[in-house]
């Protein structure tokens, strides 16, 4: 009897710190739950993919429907394509083989992917910190505006969030092998994530040693690889996305320059001289991207005002100018201009914590990817939609910012009680 008495009571303080360890997470997942099941019911109830999501189900549809991976745009029939990258696509094809062309089963898939970023986030800032960072991290990813509203469209930006979620999440582990895969899933599921590599595997060369760094690069880029393959085969060259030329001409031409802004290159008159090009995706994506470079070498002063001009939507100094842009990435404006505020606040204090505990070489990580997304953005396209993993950064720096004041004011009453003794 004593023998089980003992051992009942070792097991109750291990029993205790796993339940608590749970329920903080089941807490911040049925937050998160509760709110996006709100949002999408009570903000978007008649959401309908538009723009960018209107291509991903039109590529999901006809990988679900045998075609392949093909689209009508930006041709005028159905066609292989590489404008978007296929990671999101064929997922949201299975989706669509088993339930139909349903858009409610895509926003479905797009909750659950939330979700899971916030899972992985949590368990990331618990490593890194201790359980009321995680609690705050997570609670705050669970109830962020910006976030909430992503994780009820057909966009890449729920399942990228949670592939880097899991690759931060991975390192932090020093699992590498998993990280390399981790990192070639998002470079397949977001475009701005191409060159994520390059930064990763000096993180790994730093922390891990080159034999590990250059182990990171041959696995990403194995799993990459048949995605490039496939493009040479059916389009005739080994590229990534022929969406590198559309972005790059739209920001940087004299069209761009004129209007002071993004412009279309398909919609836009001034580039009637690439239609024909448009029927070869491959020989339009580079004959756009010459164009683009070409004219900023002939006009290098164009690009401080498309790094300030892109900084001021993607900060939200000026909020009436993405309203185009978040209108067709399904977000409710109302709702938007209701709690623009929060962006501010989380901003602000995510960024004190990343830099008051930068000496961790996981927090470091995790602020330069930050930073490496901000970066793309600035100097190509900034819809605040794709602001998301900076925005993930953000609020896993609340949730250090809060431990850091938390262990200060702990060491100054700590002081005061060791003075007055």
């Amino acid at each position: 009897m004593m023998l089980s008495t003992v051992g009942s009571e070792v097991d109750a303080p291990i029993h205790r710190a796993w339940w608590s360890r749970w329920r903080d997470l089941l807490a911040v997942l049925g937050v998160a739950l509760v709110a996006r099941v709100l949002y999408w019911v009570l903000v978007t109830p008649n959401y309908t993919p538009e723009s960018d999501a209107a291509q991903y189900v039109d590529l999901a549809r006809n990988i679900a429907a045998g075609r392949g991976y093909a689209m009508l745009f930006p041709q005028l029939e159905v066609h292989a394509t590489a404008f978007r990258p296929p990671g999101y696509p064929y997922l949201l094809a299975g989706v669509f083989k088993i339930f139909g062309v349903n858009i409610a089963a895509g926003r479905v898939l797009s909750l659950v992917c939330g979700l899971v970023a916030i899972v992985l986030v949590y368990l990331l800032v618990r490593r890194i910190s201790t359980p009321i960072a995680a609690l705050v991290a997570g609670g705050v990813m669970a109830l962020y505006p910006p976030l909430l509203a992503n994780d009820t469209v057909l966009l890449t930006e729920s399942v990228s969030l949670a592939l880097l979620a899991g690759l931060l999440l991975a390192l932090a582990a020093r699992r590498w092998p998993v990280a390399a895969v981790v990192c070639g899933l998002l470079i397949l599921t977001r475009a701005s994530a191409q060159y994520l590599i390059i930064l990763l595997a000096l993180w790994v060369l730093w922390q891990l040693g080159w034999k590990r760094a250059l182990g990171f690069l041959a696995i990403a880029a194995a799993v990459v690889s048949p995605w490039f393959i496939r493009n040479q085969i059916q389009l005739g060259s080994a590229l990534y996305v022929t969406s590198n030329g559309f972005n790059l001409a739209g920001t940087y031409s004299p069209a761009a320059r004129q209007e002071q802004r993004f412009v279309d290159p398909v919609l836009d008159d001034r580039f009637e001289q690439f239609r024909l090009a448009q029927f070869d995706e491959a020989s339009w994506q580079n004959q756009l991207q010459a164009f683009a470079i070409a004219d900023i070498r002939a006009h290098p002063g164009q690009v401080p005002g498309v790094l300030w001009r892109n900084a001021q939507h993607l900060f939200e100094f000026t909020p009436q100018f993405n309203e185009w842009a978040e209108n067709a990435d399904g977000r409710n404006l109302d709702f938007r201009g209701a709690t623009l505020w929060t962006f501010y606040i989380v901003t602000a204090v995510g960024i004190l914590g990343l830099v008051v505990a930068r000496r961790d070489p996981v927090v470091a990580l995790v602020a330069a990817v930050g930073l490496y997304f901000v970066l793309g953005s600035l100097v190509l396209v900034s819809p605040p939609r794709l602001r998301s993993p900076f925005d993930m950064c953000c609020c896993i720096g609340v949730g250090l910012a809060v431990q850091w004041a938390m262990s200060r004011r702990d060491l100054r009453l700590g002081t005061g009680r060791a003075v007055s003794a």
